[in-house]
């Protein structure tokens, strides 16, 4: 029984692609590898070849999106050595022809067939906002106002100064009255208890 599970576990290996961890030396993706990017990719390819949408239809060859995505999403260790990864030249190519011994290096090619991307609407530059210029008018009006102003701030102060100052005269003759008497009782009333 373990010798069945260990076939299966390195025939599993051998059909394994070789990934990014194992690769010598790496080409940088020509694409993205998320499916949007690979199916828009692909797509493309398969529009500017065959004049049509694919169909998406599994194990239909070239229409069989998916199968392509597959094989071209990761990196991946090409006959030369190199790994690639991504919608390149050379997945389309194969893609198109169905030529199986294309030579590796249209790998480091984009593909001739790109997705048609939105372009990026720029705004137009706002316009500078214009200095300000002095006015030229007559300030005299402004002047009088803040000397008006200044002239009540300070009649205020002063009454609120004299109200202070009334409280507190109250107060001190409310103290001198009622507490007055109490407060020399009790100094008088320590002094004795000693």
């Amino acid at each position: 029984m373990r010798h069945r599970y260990f076939i299966l576990i390195s025939l599993l290996a051998l059909a394994a692609p070789a990934r990014a961890e194992n690769c010598p030396v790496k080409h940088p993706a020509l694409t993205g590898l998320d499916r949007a990017s690979m199916a828009a990719a692909y797509e493309a390819s398969f529009i500017g070849a065959e004049g049509r949408t694919p169909t998406w239809t599994r194990g239909a060859g070239k229409d069989d999106g998916e199968y392509w995505i597959a094989v071209s999403n990761h990196f991946g260790e090409f006959g030369d050595g190199i790994c690639r990864a991504g919608w390149n030249r050379y997945w389309e190519l194969k893609l198109t022809t169905g030529v199986e011994a294309l030579d590796p290096t249209l790998g480091d090619q984009p593909a001739r067939f790109l997705p048609q991307s939105t372009p990026i609407v720029t705004p137009p530059p706002t316009p500078p906002i214009p200095p300000v210029v002095p006015a030229t008018t007559d300030t005299t009006a402004v002047l009088a106002a803040i000397a008006d102003l200044k002239q009540t701030v300070s009649a205020e102060h002063a009454a609120q100064t004299r109200s202070i100052g009334d409280a507190l005269k109250n107060i001190s003759e409310w103290a001198l009255k009622y507490l007055g008497p109490a407060v020399g009782a009790w100094i008088v009333g320590h002094q004795m208890a000693k």
